[in-house]
């Protein structure tokens, strides 16, 4: 597990019992909502007319995903338009955004991941549907694919039969590191994690454990189309912003390394602000970290680097409740 959580050079270690601020307490994770009381998420086979919304995962802004739509957009949607051709100009943005994706904006594929995001409040610029699929997600525009053509820009091999555009705002990151502070979180860093199905599996584990926000520094971008896939729509639940450890100079964190760190069960977290896991093959970059370990089983390999952010979360949800 080259991952890791550390404190910057100007905290005190741990283990030398120096005091510093004390967290406020993590707060409980919001129940998800719906705007109708028949689904708190929008079905994709469903013909309901009802636009779900979302509570935030914690009691901090929701600075990591749009504002609803308007009324008059969420009225039901008109049949969707009919496209044959590989050449139609919607057909062809869907396939430059999944080769490069444009700041703002996220490729989403995948029913039920299509509708997390839809609960979660990102606004459906684009929805594409193969021929014989259907859906209630409400969306600027609906468009309906030929099953060779939606083959075509799909990104699974086994195409569900639903993509959309979606629209996202990414933090910068001293507005991540305000949005945990108010949730009484340490700010989760990805340091180089390469793995898009990483990233989104991490993703994942942080709304679960309750953090509010993530920053990504190098790698992996968390709004890709497999990293939103391995999030399973949850990366839409978080603050997310991208940049350099020189926007956090002066934090205070902790980084996961396999071994010689730390006991994340008995280090003292006060004045933690940043809990950091690096890259897969070279571990973190930030010497300025104090090192914190999973404990493990004598001859034990390290964890997977998603493996081990659930268990270090989830431990800190623990300590900090």
């Amino acid at each position: 597990m080259p991952s890791g959580t550390g404190v910057s050079a100007s905290a005190t270690s741990a283990g030398s019992g120096s005091p510093a601020s004390t967290l406020p307490p993590a707060r409980a994770a919001c129940p998800t909502t719906a705007s109708c009381t028949d689904s708190a998420r929008p079905e994709w086979r469903s013909t309901a007319r009802c636009w779900p919304t979302w509570l935030s995962p914690t009691a901090a802004p929701s600075l990591g995903w749009s504002r609803l739509p308007s009324r008059a957009s969420r009225a039901a949607p008109a049949a969707p338009e009919a496209v044959l051709s590989p050449e139609n100009r919607a057909v062809k943005r869907l396939r430059q955004l999944a080769k490069r994706r444009e700041p703002g904006l996220a490729l989403i594929e995948g029913p039920r991941v299509v509708a997390e995001a839809a609960a979660r409040g990102v606004r459906l610029e684009l929805l594409a549907l193969r021929k014989g699929s259907e859906s209630s997600i409400p969306a600027e525009r609906v468009i309906e694919l030929a099953p060779q053509v939606f083959s075509a820009v799909s990104q699974t091999v086994s195409p569900q039969g639903v993509l959309a555009i979606g629209a996202v705002r990414e933090l910068s990151v001293p507005e991540a590191l305000a949005a945990a502070r108010t949730a009484g979180w340490p700010l989760v860093v990805l340091d180089g994690v390469q793995d898009p199905g990483n990233v989104g599996t991490i993703c994942r584990s942080a709304v679960a454990a309750g953090a509010p926000a993530i920053a990504v520094l190098g790698g992996a971008d968390p709004f890709s189309a497999k990293a939103v896939r391995a999030s399973a729509g949850a990366v839409f639940g978080l603050g997310v912003a991208r940049g350099t450890w020189a926007e956090l100079a002066g934090a205070r964190g902790l980084g996961a390394t396999p071994r010689g760190g730390g006991d994340i069960r008995r280090l003292d977290l006060r004045g933690v602000e940043v809990l950091a896991l690096g890259s897969e093959a070279h571990g973190l970059s930030n010497p300025r970290l104090e090192p914190v370990t999973i404990p493990m089983q004598p001859g034990a390999e390290s964890l997977n680097v998603a493996a081990a952010a659930a268990v270090l979360l989830f431990e800190l949800r623990r300590r900090l409740a």
